[in-house]
């Protein structure tokens, strides 16, 4: 297996075990709590670095394909059509759901407003957020690489702009509200700052990303595996990896408590130093754990697939099934029935989730940007 592929592969599995902890750390609420009251420090464990995890690999895509350097209408039209798309379809998807329930008289004409709002300023209807934010975000990106080709002055700019937008956050967090107007400029903005921060964790991966290629010994011990003389990795350097992402959780065990209750989709980010270290901890602890593990063909396929889990997992109707099939065998399984319900809950949702990626990557590729293929293999992006 080629360095390059290997480099695919393992960011293949951090974004698929990556959507596992999405997963975990959406699974809240009363119904979720009754069975397993223990894990909601799971939950915020999750929450303090998950997503911006998602935004660093992005920045060691954009470094690994050097798109920096391609034309900035050519790259915006086709992430456009890669994460855009998406966002309208499943917009589209998720308003019908809502139309539903305002039509069987569940919900007032004002949600049914809200929501629609929600999609046309690019807030995002619950976990569709994350497509606009990235999108923006790396274009951001890549517009000021272009205009600013020295490493310094870059840097400066994205750390400045972060800084002014941590600020500005706490200030939003604090505000008042007091008629809808106002709450709805207070979304504008937020759509606004999101794609800053996203930008500034892009560019933490492809400046380390870069460093680490240029020959240092920590990068060459990241980036050139120990080989045995069959070409397969060796024990050693995988257990090297797993000491080193253990070390990093270790770090984000000890941190993630302080700012319990992390929420990027509002800008809640409570003390900025801690929520840097635990999602700089968390994030290359996970990449360094996926890089020391074999090739995983089910994580990858959740990674290469991991729009559509994001955008699938979330469905009420599944998670009422989930708790009904978890109840039903918590019947004769009584014992430990917070650990049991809790992973039938999972491995339900998980299985729904990697049907609709098989489904939508197979039959319905236009849902994500994609044209049909003759062929049948679903291959990475």
């Amino acid at each position: 297996m080629s360095d390059k592929t290997k480099r695919l592969d393992y960011l293949d599995m951090t974004k698929g075990l990556g959507m596992i902890l999405v997963l975990i750390g959406h699974l809240q609420g009363d119904s979720i709590f009754t069975f397993s009251p223990y894990i909601q420090p799971l939950c915020a464990f999750i929450f303090s670095f998950h997503m911006p995890m998602f935004f660093i690999v992005t920045g060691i895509l954009l470094a690994v394909k050097n798109d920096e350097v391609k034309p900035f209408k050519t790259v915006a039209k086709s992430r456009f059509s890669g994460i855009m798309i998406p966002y309208y379809w499943f917009s589209f998807f998720y308003l019908l759901v809502v139309v539903y329930a305002f039509i069987k008289g569940e919900i007032a004409v004002q949600t049914l407003l809200l929501n629609i709002w929600y999609v046309i300023s690019g807030y995002g209807m619950n976990v569709l957020w994350f497509l606009p934010a990235l999108y923006l975000g790396e274009l951001l990106f890549i517009f000021l690489r272009r205009k600013i080709r020295d490493d310094v002055p870059f840097a400066g700019i994205v750390v400045l702009s972060n800084a002014v937008v941590y600020s500005a956050a706490y200030f939003l967090g604090i505000a008042k509200y007091p008629t809808p107007f106002w709450e709805r400029m207070h979304d504008l903005i937020i759509v606004l700052l999101r794609p800053i921060v996203v930008c500034g964790f892009i560019s933490i991966g492809y400046y380390v990303h870069k460093i680490l290629r240029k020959g240092t010994r920590l990068g060459d011990f990241l980036n050139r595996p120990l080989l045995d003389e069959k070409g397969h990795v060796k024990a050693r350097y995988r257990l090297a990896l797993f000491v080193l992402s253990f070390m990093l959780f270790g770090i984000l065990l000890a941190l993630f408590k302080v700012n319990n209750g992390i929420d990027f989709r509002s800008l809640a980010f409570r003390n900025v130093f801690f929520f840097f270290v635990c999602a700089l901890s968390g994030s290359y602890g996970m990449i360094c754990f996926c890089k020391a593990l074999p090739r995983v063909p089910l994580f990858c396929f959740w990674g290469m697939g991991s729009l559509i889990f994001m955008v699938t997992h979330n469905s009420q109707t599944v998670l009422t099934f989930a708790l009904k099939t978890a109840m039903y065998v918590n019947q004769y399984l009584t014992r430990a029935r917070g650990y049991i319900c809790y992973a039938i809950v999972i491995l339900v949702i998980t299985a729904y989730s990697s049907l609709m990626i098989y489904l939508i990557q197979r039959y319905f590729p236009f849902i994500i940007g994609k044209p049909f293929r003759h062929n049948n293999k679903i291959k990475a992006s």
